[in-house]
This record gives structure tokens, C-alpha cells and sequence, in this order.
């Protein structure tokens, strides 16, 4: 069904002609004009070398020392940038900011500063508009596998934390669903219980997974009221539901903006998807990273900072990326990993001041 539109919610299928017209609305129009973003990947794992871990790293290990948000912001500002999206939690648990809910956190380490309130002054400075990344999977709080209900609760509460104390957040990009999805995978990676490795774009394996979602993940997550919960705070949000790099472009209802992750050789998107019954236009975020090498688990390039990693994308070959995204009406969002000391790794900074749109 290549030109078609099945509904995500369960019950009977409705078909809809892919080219019949529906628009972005105000706030996703507001969204697409900022075109390219930095995505900024800091947190517990940065002191570890660690790209993904278990929520047991000792928070005594995080300490930058001075870090300079304005630094990121004005490189940013001078590459053509127009905003800025932080992991303001990853898979680990460790939040960037003192969370009222949590002991992992930026207030029981060395440092003990609020990074967000740090970055939040430095965007505001720099005219960035800000972005939140937060993982709803959390491997240190151990009521994500003993007492659900009450994990659902903290969650809602950190979410709440974020988006009433920085200003307006212009993207709320959720991660980590995949584990409580255990139905619609294709091949199964037992390690993250997720999908495992890429395939080419299939329409139908895409509406098959957004069926298995609304089956199964959404109502594990309270989506349809975390989604409501996040408007009533902040109308002008855009939330994103990462749907990995296995499944590209597809949305996981409700959501306003699609995730891409790394995918960067997209020659064509759709727009347009079914959703309450209606024809709802929903635009594309790429995200890729600036780091190119990676290791043996995550070989196509590095999300955190590694002092052995100096590898990095050419000005070439941003360019061409933006001018692909361009095309699609797409955002791009460009990774880069912050140092241990709180820094722009040497060779990103060059790329991107040497990055003239």
C-alpha cells in the first residue's frame, strides 16, 4: 500500500489518498522554519566512555569543571543553526538537571550546577530556540520494573519538571519505548528488546509496527494522556516519539514531528499520515551525529564524547545533507558530543565555523 493511509488506532481501516491536501498548523510551520538544529548528547556516560549504560555508574565521576554553554550556543548561532536539543536524561537514568524526584542527578555529583538552566540562559542569549531529549526508559529507578503505575508517575512528574521550569521548549523528543513493545518487530535484538538493524523502507511493515504501537506500547506508556499532559503545559511543544532507526519516518501516535534518525539517504518522505481519522500533515527531524567512527556496537558513528574518537563529518558532506533535507522539508539535527571538561570537541568546532549556508 505504497500510496495509502491506514489509521493507527485500532478499529475498522480507513483508506486515504496519500496526496489529498492537509497542512502544517502554526505551531509545526513555527517548527519547519527552524530547519537545522544542534543536538547535544552530555550526561553520566560522557566521564565512563560509555556510549549506553545501566544506571550504576557513580555520579562522584561527573565533573566537567567550568563548562561553557555559551561556547555551544555561539557556535551553533554561527553555523546556521536556529536551535538547540539536549539529552536531558538518557536510557542511564542520570538527569542534567536536580530533579525533586530523583537522586541521580547533577545535584549529587561534584558539579551540582543545573545544565539546563545553564543552556536555557546561553539559547536565550544566542536567539536558540531549546529542545528537550528525555528517555522514558530509565535503567537506575527500579520502579520501571517492580511498580509501573509508580514509575509512570515519576515520569510524568520529571516531564512536568522540564517544561515548567526553562521557558518554552519547542521540541520534547521521547526515546526508549521499545521496552514494554514487545509485539511488531521484524527481528528481534534481545539486548534492547527492540528491532535490530535497518531495512528498507516497507509502507506496509511501517503501518503494521504504528498498528502493533497502538496495540500494544501506547497504552504501557499512557501516551494519548502523556501526549495531552504535555499540551496542557506547553500548546506549542512538538512531541516526538523516537521510532529508531529501524522504522525511520514512522509515527508513534500522537505525536506532531517525526524522528529520522540517521537517515540521512532519504529520497523520499511522507507527509501525510491517518491519524483519529483524519489526514494529519506531521514533519521529519534527521538526526545524525558529527562523529563518524564508532565501535564495534554502534559503528556508524559516536553520540557521547570519547577522547579516542576525533573522527567527524566534512563540510561537504553537511552541506549535502542539509541541501537532501531541504528538499524532503525536513529538519536537520546534528549531534555533537560534549567533552569531559564541558567542550566542543576541537574538530567540530572547526567543521561547523567552517559551515557557510
Amino acid at each position: 500500500m505504497p500510496d495509502l493511509l491506514r489509521a493507527g488506532a485500532s478499529g475498522p481501516l480507513r483508506i486515504f489518498p496519500a496526496n489529498e491536501d492537509a497542512k502544517p498548523n502554526t505551531y509545526q510551520r513555527k517548527w519547519m522554519d527552524l530547519k537545522f538544529g544542534m543536538f547535544i548528547h552530555f550526561g553520566i556516560n560522557t566521564f565512563y566512555d560509555k556510549e549506553w549504560s545501566d544506571g550504576t555508574l557513580d555520579p562522584a565521576g561527573f565533573d566537567p569543571g567550568n563548562i561553557d554553554t555559551d561556547e555551544w550556543c555561539r557556535v551553533a548561532k554561527e553555523a546556521g543553526m536556529k536551535y538547540v536539543v539536549i539529552t536531558t536524561k538518557h536510557h542511564d537514568g542520570f538527569a542534567l538537571w536536580p530533579s525533586k524526584y530523583s537522586d541521580y542527578t547533577v545535584a549529587n555529583t561534584p558539579f551540582k550546577k543545573d545544565i539546563l538552566a545553564m543552556l536555557t540562559d546561553s539559547a536565550r542569549k544566542y536567539g536558540l530556540k531549546l529542545g528537550f531529549y528525555y528517555s522514558i526508559w530509565d535503567e537506575h529507578d527500579p520502579r520501571f520494573t517492580n511498580d509501573w503505575w509508580a514509575y509512570m508517575n515519576f515520569m510524568r512528574n520529571q516531564i512536568e519538571e522540564l517544561l515548567t521550569g526553562y521557558g518554552d521548549v519547542m521540541e520534547l523528543w521521547l526515546d526508549g519505548f521499545w521496552k514494554k513493545q514487545k509485539t511488531g518487530w521484524t527481528k528481534k535484538q534481545q539486548r534492547i528488546d527492540g528491532e535490530a538493524g535497518f531495512q528498507e523502507k516497507n509502507a506496509q511493515r511501517d503501518l503494521d509496527f504504528i498498528q502493533a504501537w497502538r496495540n500494544e506500547g501506547a497504552y504501557w506508556w499512557q501516551m494519548d494522556y502523556l501526549y495531552q499532559f504535555v499540551k496542557s503545559l506547553q500548546p506549542g511543544c512538538m512531541v516526538m516519539n523516537n521510532s529508531t532507526s529501524a522504522y525511520p519516518g514512522v509515527p508513534l501516535h500522537p505525536v506532531d514531528i517525526r524522528c529520522g534518525e540517521k537517515y540521512t539517504g532519504a529520497k523520499t518522505d511522507q507527509k501525510v499520515w491517518a491519524w483519529l481519522g483524519e489526514k494529519k500533515y506531521m514533519p521529519l527531524q534527521i538526526e545524525t551525529t558529527m562523529s563518524v567512527k564508532g565501535n564495534e556496537k554502534f559503528p556508524t558513528g559516536n553520540w557521547f564524547w570519547h577522547d579516542w574518537d576525533q573522527s567527524v563529518l566534512t563540510v561537504e558532506e553537511i552541506r549535502q545533507m542539509l541541501e537532501v533535507a531541504n528538499g524532503l522539508e525536513a529538519n536537520v539535527l546534528l549531534n555533537v558530543g560534549i567533552s569531559d571538561k564541558g567542550e566542543l570537541r576541537d574538530v567540530d568546532r572547526e567543521t561547523l565555523l567552517n559551515l557557510t549556508l
